[in-house]
């Protein structure tokens, strides 16, 4: 049974070098961007998810900003996150307000609980970090109460909308 996390890993980091391994192609700063990953941190432990990034602003430079918004779950729960976030070229930034459900064993967290936060992210090409914070909404009182949300992702982009 925990050989299937550290397989599914392995197969995102082989479908990541595939990926990378592609020639550059061009892309127009209104392209919707797509980012399937796959997770470990707290409190959902190893997760799989969707961020779909939408541009808005300004068109036609290396320079994306826009809104995203991304769906997760894994072992330890749920996650629901939106917010704002910048590209340059492979380099990215964002906020996002966080809404994450815990199942019956999250990383850091109360058991069965909503907990709600803020969270910032730092991607470089393939990879992105986050550090946020939450508090606990829903579920059993105790320990936990606030807790410190954290990841490390392989990302894998993939524009929509090329013309």
């Amino acid at each position: 049974m925990k050989r299937a996390p550290i397989a599914l890993v392995a197969l995102f980091a082989l479908a990541g070098a595939a990926y990378a391994q592609q020639p550059a192609q061009p892309h127009a700063s209104s392209d919707v961007l797509f980012l399937p990953a796959v997770q470990y941190g707290g409190p959902l432990r190893i997760s799989g998810g969707l961020a779909v990034f939408v541009p808005i602003g300004d068109r036609g430079t290396s320079r994306r900003q826009g809104v995203v918004i991304e769906g997760s779950g894994g072992q330890g729960g749920a996650r629901l996150s939106a917010g704002l976030a910048r590209f340059i070229e492979a380099f990215g930034l964002d906020a996002r307000a966080v809404l994450n459900r815990t199942w019956s064993s999250p990383l850091g967290a109360s058991p069965d609980s909503t907990y709600g936060g803020l969270e910032a992210g730092l991607s470089i090409a393939y990879v992105r970090v986050s550090v946020g914070v939450a508090h606990r909404i829903s579920g059993a009182s105790g320990p936990d109460a606030t807790i410190l949300t954290w990841g490390v992702a392989l990302q894998l982009p993939h524009y929509f909308g090329r013309r």
